[in-house]
């Protein structure tokens, strides 16, 4: 198959990452991928594995104001169509609200099948006018190809969809991430390291994180939080940690090349989100050997964790909790290993093969069943 990825950036989101992933495993198959973005790649923090194929547009996202918004999308909506046009390919699969509407009403009337793919029902929360969008998602989602969520949560939050519309396909863990040595220069010797990773963000909950290392900080005081990650809420977050007498305790390095070599140096995993479409970063923790505790938000976590035996989930938002869970780990190293190995078990079920044949298996079905004759709108109107 010829498909086309397409995302506003690879900016550094567990959305993007998992983009990359499947794009590196499907053209492993034999398939040829093209990932286009809207950004230019100034703006990437990942990087396009080797035999994928990349076009970026070069129209930024950051618009200022709703008029300066409407004119970025509809010269989005142009570019996208010109390109997609000159590539030619079976399908398109995007990535996240905005660019799934963004990418069906660019290729309205070309034959051309669009995939959307969503990651988390809040996807809209912080978006500018986010009730129009909402709008649009509910009129344009039942006439997508097929719209694929990564986690069966999530996938109950489109009940309004119809069922023949929607496939749930779990992200996978890529066998090779995490082999890549990488020096981390902020970490001690000396120190036992609580992680948290994600982007610094409302719903990350990240500032809940901190409020419950604080309870059990005096109490340990050879274990630091790390939270790595970057984003707008740095400064708020460094704030709390300055209010909080933590800067000593607390250090928030940024974005990292290698998630899971970085697990590997840590000793506990923390996910402390408001809500999450799958949270493929508790894979990546577990299949480094760490422990992991989580607020049992919506929706992934619960697929993933089976509490007591393969890690531990907290009422969603309780900090007192959360610090609890923190401290009964950290005092038994026993319970700690123990949750380990049932982490590395549980990660068999999210293995890349049968992952990639529903993909494929999705794929082929949809391009069999879809009206390849294009309305010609120019002389290279073909998809």
């Amino acid at each position: 198959m010829n498909i086309c990825m397409v995302a506003a950036c690879l900016a550094g989101g567990g959305a993007e990452r998992a983009l990359l992933d499947t794009a590196e495993m499907l053209t492993a198959r034999g398939h040829a991928i093209t990932v286009l973005t809207f950004e230019s790649e100034s703006s990437d923090a990942f990087s396009v594995p080797a035999g994928v194929s990349r076009v970026a547009l070069g129209i930024e996202g950051h618009s200022g104001n709703r008029v300066n918004g409407i004119r970025n999308n509809l010269r989005r909506i142009a570019h996208l169509r010109t390109a997609v046009q000159r590539l030619q390919p079976d399908i398109v699969i995007s990535y996240l609200t905005r660019t799934n509407i963004i990418c069906f009403l660019a290729l309205l009337g070309t034959g051309c099948p669009v995939v959307a793919t969503e990651h988390n029902v809040a996807t809209l929360n912080d978006a500018p006018m986010h009730g129009f969008w909402h709008t649009l998602r509910r009129i344009v989602y039942p006439r997508m190809a097929q719209v694929v969520l990564v986690s069966k949560g999530a996938a109950r939050q489109y009940a309004w969809l119809p069922t023949e519309k929607l496939s749930v396909i779990h992200n996978f863990l890529p066998p090779k991430r995490g082999n890549e040595p990488e020096d981390f220069g902020f970490l001690s010797g000396t120190s036992r390291y609580l992680i948290g990773m994600g982007r610094l963000a409302p719903e990350k909950g990240f500032d809940r994180l901190i409020e419950a290392f604080y309870l059990v900080a005096n109490d340990f005081p050879d274990w630091k939080l790390l939270i790595v990650g970057e984003g707008p809420l740095r400064a708020d977050l460094t704030r709390l940690v300055a209010s909080l007498g933590l800067e000593d305790r607390v250090l928030l390095p940024g974005r990292v090349a290698n998630p899971r070599t970085l697990f590997r140096h840590c000793d506990l995993f923390a996910l402390t989100s408001d809500s999450e479409g799958f949270a493929l970063v508790l894979l990546e923790a577990m299949s480094a050997g760490l422990p992991v505790v989580s607020f049992d938000c919506d929706f992934g976590p619960r697929e993933i964790v089976t509490p007591d035996i393969s890690g531990m989930l907290v009422p969603p938002g309780d900090v007192a909790a959360f610090a609890r869970a923190i401290r009964g780990l950290v005092q038994d190293e026993d319970l700690r290993a123990r949750l380990a190995r049932g982490g590395l078990e549980a990660i068999d079920r999210f293995a890349p093969g049968e992952i990639l044949n529903r993909w494929e298996r999705m794929l082929q079905s949809v391009i069999a069943s879809s009206d390849r004759t294009p309305v010609r709108l120019s002389a290279r109107a073909d998809c």
